[in-house]
């Protein structure tokens, strides 16, 4: 485009915003042309009304010179959809009652689309917040066996793969680790240990300060502090660079503020801090302690790197076959590092929003083809006199516009103001890295997508019906309806894909109110009234070795049992909902499995009255006693589940288990034979919605953990015994902080969040989908009521009973809701079968979201069609009775 054409455009758009006033300036100037002709004349002597005549017949036609002057400056196209846009608003004005309820519902839609897209996005398809994020790869080691369970690398083959890697650049991270902050009152930090390199291979530098340095910073006491850390510890100190931190007895020196980045990948730590060379882990290869990410180099495939790192495992692998003997490395992308269990959930909730967007345009198309119908007579008017298809579809799409472009607005505007009030309601753990929520510009440009879309659909709808008017018939017919048995029947098709769909809502939310229910009756293996957890990790030099946690233990719970209000304490590594360290074993008796193969199990250390605390009881054998201390025969306790999954059909008591080397926290390293000595019933470990785990229990004075928590039995309200416990924590040991304070019945509502705001969400999209599909039922019924006016009246004037009438409107209501209700058990059938067990939890899987009930449960399927066919009968009810109020006169003289 030229210069001249862009100055010329300028100078349209002026005019056409100052439109009222240019047409002013013209007719003045135009009537002082004419006036001045109509002077000349009467200066030649001509009478003043011959001149004036004489000058109006100079001029010519003064309105088609103004509209000649308007398409000068203004295209004719332009001013064209101006008036259609006048007329438009004009029209809907006139009819208040469609225009809201299209504004409404189509606002709805998007709404509820945009705010789950908004969620998805962030989860799932938003870019990392790296610099060139498609070049960043996880490398996730794999177990020996079939079933390839992955594991983390160790320190020493992470060194070698910096060391001989061309393809790609390796960082690594050991996870969390809780210290110990001494400032006055000790707190507990979440400490993250990475590599030197690991905010360069992230290309990500740090808000103030420096990243570590990884020739200078290696094995040295320096920290960088994540925005949580910042804020946290030093209350965004705008100068925190060279504070020294003190953590575990050892100062680190800040030299860097993290700012901003990790909260888009999962759990933010307070502090960054370099892999610690001194570790055991760090020179030990059996140790896989650390995650690994990498940056590919310019120009390089994943498969490229993919291949070289196998490469460099197996020259590894042969120095040490030991340690390395089935193992395998893989890269996938970093994406799917963070990606958690959440996808199937929330793209299943993303498929609700849009079967509400899609009730919501077929509602709206709908209204928009009644308020077609009835206005025929109009519409055979502007073909009367010219107008033509095209303009009466520029007509249609500009009205649809009127309608879709504010509800798209107002969707936007509301779907911002609804997911920051969601990122704050969010169970904890649901998304990994799409908090803190916020709706961007690409949400936003997908939400002006959707009102396109839907304008241009919606508003063409009545056009397939509108073009082919007998214009003869359609004006001879005056006020009666003209409406056609194929406009009927596009009317109630639209209505029974409502119903349809809405029978899909309806049972996705009857599945999660029976999985919900189910849930909550669901047996939890313990009992939590009156329990309390209070957690104390124990880090640094003073507790490096097993005796002094043996002793920490001992005297804190002595301490813990003595304050009034306890009935049963005890000392433990993890409680019920609360997971734990995996470990494999074996039968000690039996053939050793394949390496990667053996039996897993959650590993607990307990004290002896772990079990009377928790109100568990035993099923075979005994509990751990007082004499199952350190130096004695290793024991160990099972639940059923393992011991029927290692000896089927036979005791466990008495049996032998071999721990298999290889679990990541030192404590549970000791592998060698234990023992069974008893059995209890199996306990919900990690969720309620959870498939059954292997338990295996040890004396905590045979496998002491320095992370361990108090377990307390109160008779009395929690609080005092609360701060009673960190009283006793700090008489043993005054610089450690108590890191987490629970009672047990709120882990339990903790564990249900999740699920309740599952079955909040899809009872909301129900919820919606019924108002929709009883707003379309009652808008059909009505119109088919005003079209059969004049049959009504007859009927009526005939002797028919009103009762009659009611009963044949009903009927035909209840006619939609069984076919909706029949294709839409139709629909269910097919989408259970593409499913599959997607929305279950299956082994290895951490993302059901149904519990104890099938997509095809049949009172669920029943429940919803009959409420889908009552909800289509009530909604003709009022239709109905208006069709009893018909004035038969009046229903006749439309003749």
């Amino acid at each position: 485009m030229g210069m001249a054409h862009i100055i010329r455009l300028v100078r349209r758009v002026r005019y056409w915003l100052g439109a009222r006033r240019h047409a002013a300036d013209l007719a003045a100037e135009l009537e002082d042309h004419r006036a001045r002709l109509q002077a000349a004349l009467e200066a030649d002597g001509v009478p003043a009304a011959d001149a004036r005549a004489r000058s109006r017949r100079a001029m010519g036609n003064v309105t088609l010179a103004r509209e000649d002057a308007r398409h000068v400056w203004i295209a004719s196209a332009v001013d064209r959809v101006w008036a259609d846009v006048r007329y438009g608003g004009r029209a809907l004005r006139r009819d208040p009652s469609f225009a809201v309820t299209a504004l409404l519902t189509l606002t709805l839609g998007i709404f509820t689309t945009t705010t789950v897209l908004t969620i998805v996005d962030a989860e799932l398809w938003k870019p990392l917040p790296f610099r060139d994020p498609e070049q960043l790869v996880a490398a996730v080691g794999r177990k020996p066996g079939p079933t390839g369970v992955s594991e983390l690398i160790s320190i020493p083959d992470f060194r070698d793969w910096q060391a001989q890697a061309a393809l790609a650049e390796y960082a690594a991270d050991r996870g969390f680790f809780r210290r110990v902050l001494r400032r006055g009152i000790a707190e507990s930090v979440m400490v993250r240990p990475v590599s030197t390199n690991y905010f360069t291979v992230l290309r990500h530098v740090p808000r103030l300060g420096r990243g570590f340095d990884p020739a200078a910073d290696a094995g040295a006491a320096v920290a960088v502090l994540s925005d949580r850390g910042w804020n946290r510890l030093l209350n965004a100190d705008p100068h925190p660079i060279g504070r020294v931190l003190n953590l575990d007895g050892t100062d680190f020196t800040v030299v860097g503020v993290d700012a901003g980045h990790h909260s888009r990948l999962g759990d933010e730590p307070d502090v960054f801090v370099p892999l610690d060379h001194a570790a055991p882990a760090f020179g030990d290869r059996f140790a896989r302690t650390v995650n690994v990410i990498g940056r590919l180099r310019p120009g390089v495939t994943a498969s490229q790197a993919q291949a070289e790192l196998q490469a460099i495992a197996a020259r590894i692998a042969q120095l040490y076959p030991d340690d390395h003997a089935g193992h395998r490395v893989e890269l996938t992308s970093m994406d799917l590092l963070y990606l958690g269990y959440s996808w199937r959930p929330l793209l299943f909730f993303l498929a609700a929003a849009a079967v509400v967007l899609a009730l919501s345009c077929l509602n709206v198309a709908g209204l928009l083809l009644a308020r077609a119908l009835r206005r025929q007579r109009e519409f055979a008017i502007r073909g009367a006199l010219g107008g033509g298809r095209a303009a009466l579809a520029r007509q249609l799409i500009v009205e649809g516009a009127l309608l879709a472009v504010p509800g798209a607005t107002a969707a936007a505007l509301l779907a911002g103001w609804t997911v920051r009030i969601v990122g704050t309601q969010l169970p904890e753990d649901y998304i990994s890295r799409g908090a803190p929520l916020a709706l961007d510009g690409r949400i936003v440009a997908a939400v002006a997508a959707i009102a396109a879309i839907t304008t241009i659909l919606l508003s063409l709808a009545p056009l397939f019906f509108a073009h082919r008017l007998d214009l003869n018939v359609t004006l001879s017919q005056g006020a009666r309806s003209g409406t056609s048995p194929r406009h009927v029947r596009a009317r109630n098709g639209l209505l029974v894909a409502q119903l349809t769909l809405t029978l899909v809502l309806v049972t996705a939310a009857g599945l999660f109110v029976q999985s919900f229910m189910r849930l909550v009756a669901a047996p939890l293996g313990f009992e939590p009234d009156g329990r309390l957890s209070v957690r104390v990790t124990l880090s640094g030099s003073r507790y490096a070795g097993d005796a002094p946690v043996r002793t920490f233990a001992a005297d804190l719970l002595e301490r813990v049992r003595a304050i009034p209000g306890v009935e049963h304490a005890a000392i433990d590594s993890s409680s019920p909902l609360d997971s734990g360290p995996i470990v494999r074993l074996a039968a000690g008796d039996a053939p050793r499995p394949q390496p990667g193969t053996e039996q897993t199990a959650i590993l607990r250390a307990v004290s002896p009255e772990y079990f009377g605390t928790l109100g568990i009881g035993l099923a075979a054998g005994r509990a751990f006693t007082p004499e199952d201390r350190d130096g004695a025969p290793r024991v160990a306790i099972v639940n059923e589940y393992l011991a029927s999954r290692l000896f089927p059909g036979g005791n466990a008591v008495g049996q032998r288990l071999d721990l298999v080397p290889g679990a990541r926290a030192p404590w549970t390293r000791r592998p060698g034979i234990v023992l069974i000595v008893g059995v209890v019933p199996n306990i919900k470990d990690v969720g309620i919605n959870e498939v059954e785990f292997g338990n295996l229990y040890l004396p905590f004075a045979q496998a002491p953990a320095p992370g361990l928590e108090v377990l307390a039995h109160t008779s009395i309200p929690a609080g005092p015994v609360v701060d009673a416990i960190r009283r006793a924590v700090a008489q043993v040991d005054p610089v450690l902080p108590v890191t987490r304070v629970q009672t047990l019945d709120a882990r339990v509502a903790a564990a249900l969040k999740a699920d309740r705001f599952n079955l909040m969400l899809i009872g909301s999209f129900a919820a919606a989908g019924i108002v929709l599909a009883a707003v379309g039922i009652y808008g059909a019924m009505a119109c088919a009521v005003r079209e059969r006016t004049r049959e009504f009246g007859v009927r009526l004037a005939l002797g028919q009973p009103p009762r009659s009438l009611i009963r044949s409107t009903l009927w035909q209501s209840a006619r939609l809701g069984l076919a909706g209700a029949a294709l839409g058990l139709g629909l269910v059938f097919v989408i259970a079968r593409l499913l599959g067990n997607a929305l279950y939890l299956v082994r290895g899987e951490h993302n059901g979201i149904l519990y104890g009930v099938t997509t095809t449960d049949p009172r669920s399927l029943a429940a919803a069609a009959a409420a889908l066919v009552a909800i289509a009968t009530v909604a003709g009810i009022f239709p109905a009775r208006e069709a009893t109020r018909v004035d038969p006169l009046i229903a006749l003289r439309q003749e």
